[in-house]
């Protein structure tokens, strides 16, 4: 159990979460302020290497073990479980919280049989039928009567100086000035994404109209988006791709605002606490709306065949003088106070959702 310093006992909990980006990001922002209030010393993860690492300047990471170890396998087996040997960073633990959604519950009540810790199932988000609530307070909800309550305060990331370097050696490399606005317009679920016709047009736009640099921003998942960012790249626009969520973060870090889909790297662009304006479609951004100091979702109506459709001869026409005004404000005022509030209109970093017709 948790090791003893200056006669207080310092308290080790286990975070096992195997989501995608967003999903943990939103799971780290409860963690985050329970490490706080709760007196969390050490927290180890049993989670994707590359989630975890994004907290490295927080004081609490321990250890962390990859979520696909063969433990996880032994646990959600009907007859292997039961003789499954437990590691020491569970023995030692003196609380485990598992995220996730059904299958997760079944290996937290069995790891509840199998340790003297105290196991606690989180479920990781609502389910489609549930009365819709943000996820962040649906997992602070739980917490509820565990610890005292948590405010569900925004996940706030400062990445390391080296990967800053890093970062403003990759700006250098693609000859981008200072403060570039980043899009990133894919996403994990491909009918999320606002479709290419408007990506091109807004990026054509704010390049013509609104004299800023842009950069296009294509994620591990995006393989669809090849022929667009290729197109993209003919047209002067630099890309960059390939960057582990560390390396994104240091990125972002540098930008001036961002623009995406649902997707984590918007939640990760919130975290970081740049201006962040999240194009949301058929999800529900009242749910799934990225939370930071700057973040701000609107909704469009698409359907998901015209996701895709999209030519590089076809001449850009964005006429989405909503979301305009949005990159206008956000930027100017982050150029203006970069530590400051945005036009999200919103101190308290939940952000704002704003809704519209289709487009």
């Amino acid at each position: 159990m948790g090791e003893s310093v200056n006669g207080k006992k310092r308290k080790r909990v286990v975070i096992f979460h195997q989501g995608a980006l967003g999903d943990f990001l939103v799971a780290a922002a409860a963690v985050d302020e329970l490490a706080e209030i709760g007196g969390w010393s050490r927290v180890d993860f049993w989670s994707k290497p590359e989630h975890v690492s994004l907290l490295a300047a927080k004081s609490y990471p321990g250890e962390c073990r990859p979520y696909d170890s063969p433990l996880v396998s032994e646990l959600l087996h009907d007859s292997l479980w039961r003789s499954a040997v437990m590691p020491d960073f569970l023995i030692e633990a003196d609380r485990i919280f598992i995220f996730g959604q059904a299958g997760s519950r079944l290996m937290a009540e069995r790891l509840s049989e199998l340790l003297s810790t105290e196991v606690n199932w989180i479920q990781s988000f609502p389910q489609a039928n549930d009365a819709p609530e943000h996820v962040s307070d649906f997992i602070r909800r739980q917490f509820a009567g565990l610890f005292p309550p948590i405010s569900g305060k925004p996940l706030a990331l400062s990445p390391p100086a080296s990967e800053k370097r890093a970062a403003e050696g990759l700006l250098r490399e693609l000859a981008i000035g200072s403060k570039p606005i980043l899009v990133h317009p894919g996403s994990g679920g491909r009918r999320k994404v606002w479709p290419l016709a408007n990506w091109h047009g807004l990026i054509d736009r704010v390049r013509r109209e609104l004299s800023r640099e842009v950069a296009l921003s294509i994620g591990p998942a995006d393989e669809y988006m090849d022929k667009f960012a290729g197109a993209m790249r003919e047209a002067g626009i630099p890309v960059v791709s390939g960057l582990t969520p560390l390396r994104l973060s240091a990125l972002l870090s540098l930008c001036g605002l961002y623009i995406g889909s649902d997707s984590g790297v918007s939640h990760l662009a919130a975290a970081v606490g740049i201006p962040t304006i999240a194009v949301f479609g058929p999800t529900d951004p009242f749910v799934w709306a990225p939370r930071g100091r700057g973040a701000i979702a609107v909704r469009r109506k698409w359907k998901e065949q015209d996701v895709l459709r999209w030519a590089p001869s076809e001449r850009p026409d964005f006429q989405d003088e909503e979301i305009i005004a949005l990159i206008q404000a956000s930027y100017k005022a982050s150029i203006k106070n970069p530590d400051g509030d945005h036009p999200s209109g919103q101190g308290s970093g939940l952000g704002r959702v704003k809704s519209a017709g289709s487009r």
